[in-house]
Parts: C-alpha cells; structure tokens; sequence
C-alpha cells in the first residue's frame, strides 16, 4: 500500500475514473469511516487515503470503490462453499462485521464498476478485485473482465497489466478478450503515472538522436520494443 499510493496521486493526474479494489480497498474505505472487520487495512496510511480522496474530489476525479464486499472468517486455502461466505454492504449504516475479512467485490459493486466504465475510450487494468484464484472469490474479477470485454468490443483500447491481472485472463480463457496483455505490472502504473522508465527514457533517446546506443537497444528485438511503445501511445 505504501508504495502504490504515490502511483495513486500520479494516475489521478491522468485519468477520469480510477477504480480501486482488492485489499488495497480496505484501506480507503476505512477512511471514509466504514467498518471493515478483519480485512486487510494498513493502519498507517488511512490518513494518506483520506488525503488521495480529497485530492480527487478537489480536482473533479472520480475514485470509485467497492460497495460491497463478499467476507470469511479466514483466508481461503481451497475452494470455498457460498454458505460460508456472507456480503456486506460498504456504508455508514453497515460495513463488514468482527471477524470478518473481505476477499472479492459483492454484485452491487460489479455492477458499479460496469456502469462506471461505460464510455471509456482507454481502459488499463491492473490488479484482481479479489482472491480470484479461487471460488467463489473469482466472482468479483470475473464481472470485471466481462465488463473489460464488452467495452473493447464496443471500441474501447483495453491493457491488462501485471502477473496477477494476467493469470486471471489465462484462468477465465479471457487472454484475447482485450486490446493488449503485457506481465509489467508496477512498471505499467508508474509510466502511466509519469514517471521516467530507464528503458523507455532510452528508446526515446535513440528515436530523437541523442544516444549512441541505438544498435544495442534495436538488437533486444521487437517484442520488448513495442511493449514499450504501446505504453506511450495509450497516454497520447
């Protein structure tokens, strides 16, 4: 959590929406004072997540957040009967019980999360809405990829980035449902951030002239080329 939050501040500087889910969610919602139970939260970076949503709401983003949460009473370890599980609502009046731990988005936030990409013309994906490897807390990140597939086909450019986000595509045969799959997850958010990549820097260098090293760079082969080059023109 950490590490991802001065991406966060980064990616609200270009993009309209940022959706946020998984453990890192917990966070953010205990900030905005709902109850969370035995979820993951990291205590020292709730004022942080406080300050992330003021920014946003200051400067007209929107970050949308679960608003239900499908809970057990331990971490799973193997398939999970539904009758052991129980859905909170993420508000005032509710929030997730003692003893409790969030590991996927309920239903209303699939559908949430559906509306609130409608429209998009660039959508990256980066990171599970839950513990997607195993059922029923593949639900979550299944609706999500559904959502992801239906707006590429409507015309959306859609990147998948990172190990997690691509071993859900592989496990839901989703692989050639979006525009571009790369395994560079972290790397990824923070070029979408803003921030300088060595080897990005590098390519760009040689493309304007301004480094010798252009023969060695070209000999790495196409494959890490391009991966590079879609992430710049995405943020054109």
């Amino acid at each position: 959590m950490s590490t991802k939050l001065p991406v966060i501040k980064g990616l609200l500087n270009q993009v309209d929406s940022l959706i946020l889910g998984g453990g890192l969610a917990f966070t953010f919602i205990k900030a905005k004072g709902i109850p969370v139970g035995n979820s993951l939260v990291e205590d020292s970076m709730v004022d942080t997540a406080k300050e992330i949503l003021e920014y946003a709401n200051e400067h007209g983003k929107t970050i949308v957040l679960p608003v239900d949460a499908v809970c057990g009473t331990s971490f799973p370890s193997g398939p999970v009967d539904k009758k052991d599980t129980k859905t909170f609502d993420l508000d005032s009046s509710g929030g997730v019980e003692d003893g409790w731990s969030g590991f996927d988005i309920g239903p209303k936030s699939v559908k949430l999360i559906h509306d609130s990409l409608e429209g998009a013309k660039k959508i990256v994906f980066n990171g599970p809405m839950g513990v997607f490897e195993i059922s029923p807390y593949d639900e979550g990140t299944i609706g999500l990829v559904d959502a992801i597939e239906e707006y590429t086909k409507k015309g959306a450019i859609s990147v998948v980035g990172g190990g997690d986000s691509v071993a859900a595509l592989e496990q839901f045969d989703k692989t050639s449902a979006v525009s571009y799959v790369s395994t560079g997850g972290g790397a990824t958010l923070e070029l979408l951030a803003g921030d300088a990549l060595p080897g990005v820097t590098a390519i760009k260098d040689v493309a304007s002239g301004s480094s010798d090293r252009g023969l060695g760079l070209e000999a790495q082969g196409n494959a890490a080329v391009q991966d590079c080059c879609v992430g710049c023109c995405l943020m054109q």
